[in-house]
């Protein structure tokens, strides 16, 4: 029930609310419009990137996943079946882990860029 000349509290909450952005200086409004059009901007490249990265998703890992197969059959062909030969097995190896490792690094810029 309501009192003739008694305001409710919801009423008191919602007048100090007006009041303080009644007190705020221009600037303090301007930094505060600027502020929520940056955070929306970065939404947006955001949910962008996440986008093509998402389309290209499966073409990135299969050819990151080939590089990775092939330099270790590669190395493991030459070190096994060619013993006397000079191929760079230490530097192929080196590029399967690096390409495996780019594979997770992927995943986990996917996972960072997901939209909330």
């Amino acid at each position: 029930m309501i009192v003739i000349g008694k305001t409710s509290n919801i009423e008191t909450v919602m007048n100090a609310i007006k009041m303080a952005w009644a007190n705020d200086s221009m600037s303090d409004v301007v930094t505060h419009g600027a502020r929520r059009a940056l955070a929306g901007v970065v939404a947006a490249l955001r949910v962008t990137l996440y986008a093509v990265l998402a389309v290209l998703r499966p073409f990135i890992v299969a050819a990151l996943s080939a590089v990775t197969l092939i330099g270790l059959a590669a190395a493991l062909f030459y070190a096994v079946l060619v013993p006397g030969s000079h191929f760079p097995t230490g530097l192929v190896l080196v590029m399967s882990v690096a390409s495996a490792v780019m594979i997770v690094l992927f995943y986990a810029l996917m996972e960072l860029l997901l939209p909330q």
